[in-house]
């Protein structure tokens, strides 16, 4: 390599660099200010629960029945209609219990005083929320019942008496029951209290666990109010420091086991935080970094690809300057003719030198995007594979232990299911080679049936796993198409792969492919591949566009918008076309149009 092109390759390097560096900036300042979003919608929606519940023991302190029960607590009577009354509002309110105490703490009556679990009787003077009531305030506090040992969210008000606070009534909230925002959200969502222990979010498995280790002096005060039972049981969640982006925090979560592939799955969260108005309460967003890093790579690469591009422009140019010097050089010696001839013939040869690269890196380019959609669907290729080699393990061995015993019907029958197997394990094996292999176009002629096929096998498990229904409507008497099988199975892969993307946040899902034919088209008999989905379908603004190099809608740079572009120019080596539009029932419509074989030509 001489200096030029180790100055070439320095250049692509620092520019893919620099790409790599601005675009994770970019992309985490996106990511930060969408989990900002989020966390101010899902805390206005938790303030609006809060609200909802918060003034319903003022309302039920000024109750009749309340009171004669706070005023009269060795009234047998006034305690048996304060039950009932309660019983009635929290059927009402869709609490999970309401009950008024007196100035000790002690239930006088409560909405659950004929259940099995009542707390009739119970005494709560210990817990936070009886002592602020008791202080005139209005008091809120969330833990785990003493007695019912469910949590949840208490609110409490004073039951004032002539001489004073006579009682206090209490509403207890399940809010696991309450919808709430962040339920199924992709990122975890967790709601912690002023001591940083979870008791809220959408990760189970961290709920009453505290973001950092907890204090002594911590632990003694939780102890002495009972509020997540036993304190000293309280685990951290064990999250690990990992730099910061966007000017937050990083974080690691702990491993699950023995993962192998952690090294190639590394999940790293940015920590957005959100104080709960009127509370002490932070609402806390864990952001996936992973679709922000994937974009600075893909940033990075379309970066150093254009800074090679401009560096090779430029090497072009001054080659072609110093090509100008030489042919007036060539002028001035009077050899203007016989120089000018030769300049032409070089500049011919060097632009079908030119042309011939281009077409080898739109070939790469096709071939690179054939190894991408293999390398995203290589979970489902290894479990298509996993089950029918576990299959012939378990044939194998009971074989020998069948003919130990001379049952040979049965060792017959498991070689017959060993050879079925192996069977289909080849045809998955030689759908794969077959797409991954480089090969040059051909027009022989092949059946969509066939293409289609070849592109199941590899896409059918991503399919299964997102639910999406694929229904195909090929005719009875499906013509032979003038096309590459395999450059049309990387068509069909893409559009699928486009159409199960479109599919996402879809309840019901569903892809059609379906063939009709035109025996009277113009110019021979044709016929049309159509791939349709029932998805949202393209944006007015994007129709324009869709085949445009380089042009994407996926967003957070999970594509290079180069799929549709590769696919239209695979049609057209092969005399068809690529088009797209909006169906009218719905969703996306892709169309293919090819050649039919001519009746009576060779298939050679």
């Amino acid at each position: 390599m001489g200096i030029s092109g180790v100055a070439c390759a320095i250049g692509v390097a620092v520019a893919g660099a620099i790409a790599y560096t601005l675009s994770l900036r970019v992309e985490a300042l996106a990511l930060r200010d969408e989990a900002a979003r989020k966390l101010t919608s899902h805390s206005a929606a938790l303030v609006s629960e809060l609200k909802r519940y918060g003034y319903l023991p003022a309302l039920i302190a000024l109750s009749p029945p309340v009171r004669d029960a706070a005023l009269h607590p060795g009234n047998a009577a006034a305690l048996a209609t304060a039950d009932r009354f309660l019983q009635s509002a929290n059927r009402e309110a869709d609490a999970a219990a309401i009950y008024v105490m007196n100035p000790h703490g002690r239930t006088l009556a409560a909405s659950n005083w004929n259940e099995q679990v009542s707390f009739v009787g119970m005494n709560f003077a210990f817990r936070p929320y009886f002592r602020e009531a008791m202080a005139g305030l209005a008091g809120r506090f969330y833990g785990i019942g003493t007695t019912s040992h469910v949590p949840g969210l208490y609110f409490s008000w004073p039951v004032r008496g002539p001489g004073g606070i006579a009682g206090v009534v209490a509403t207890k909230v399940d809010l696991d029951k309450v919808a709430l925002p962040w339920q199924g959200a992709h990122d975890p969502v967790l709601v912690v209290d002023r001591n940083g222990i979870v008791f809220l979010g959408s990760m189970p498995q961290w709920r009453f666990k505290s973001i950092a280790p907890l204090s002594e002096a911590t632990r003694r005060r939780l102890q002495q109010t009972r509020q997540y039972a036993d304190a000293g049981a309280l685990q951290a969640i064990g999250l690990r420091a990992a730099g910061r982006a966007a000017g937050l925090a990083l974080v690691e979560p702990p491993s699950v086991g023995a993962d192998p592939l952690r090294l190639f799955h590394r999940v790293t969260y940015m920590l957005t935080r959100r104080g709960v108005p009127g509370t002490d309460w932070q609402i806390l967003s864990l952001s996936d970094m992973r679709p922000a890093r994937q974009a600075a790579r893909r940033s990075a690469l379309a970066a150093a690809a254009l800074a090679g591009l401009l560096e090779a422009l430029g090497l072009f140019l001054l080659q072609r300057r110093r090509t100008q010097a030489e042919r007036l050089a060539a002028r001035a010696r009077h050899e203007a003719l016989s120089q000018a001839n030769a300049e032409l013939r070089r500049e011919v040869d060097e632009r079908e030198r030119v042309e011939q690269a281009l077409t080898r890196t739109l070939d790469e380019l096709a071939q690179a995007s054939k190894m991408v959609a293999l390398g995203e669907m290589a979970t489902g290729i290894a479990h298509e594979l996993n089950q029918p080699l576990t299959a012939l393990h378990t044939l194998s061995d009971n074989a020998i232990v069948f003919l130990e015993q001379g049952r040979t019907d049965v060792v017959r029958q498991n070689l017959e299911a060993i050879g079925r197997l192996v069977g289909r394990m080849a045809r998955i094996t030689v759908d794969l080679k077959s797409f991954a292999r480089k090969t040059p176009p051909s027009w022989e002629p092949c059946r969509a049936s066939d293409a289609l096929a070849g592109a199941r096998s590899i896409i059918d498990q991503r399919l299964a796993k997102e639910r999406i229904a694929l229904l195909v409507r090929l005719p009875d008497d499906e013509p032979l198409l003038m096309c590459d099988e395999v450059r049309l199975q990387q068509v069909l892969l893409n559009l699928l792969a486009n159409a199960a993307d479109a599919l996402k946040g879809s309840a019901d899902k569903r892809i059609e492919v379906g063939l009709d034919l035109d025996p009277d088209a113009p110019g021979g008999a044709s016929a049309t591949l159509r791939v349709r989905d029932n998805g949202p379908g393209i944006a007015d603004a994007v129709q324009s566009h869709l085949f445009e190099p380089f042009f994407t809608t996926k967003g957070q740079g999970l594509g290079l918008g180069l799929g549709l572009s590769i696919a239209r120019r695979i049609l057209r080596g092969f005399d068809a076309s690529l088009e797209a539009r909006n169906a009218p029932e719905g969703g996306a419509e892709f169309t293919v149009r090819l050649r039919v074989q001519a009746p009576g030509k060779s298939d050679g």
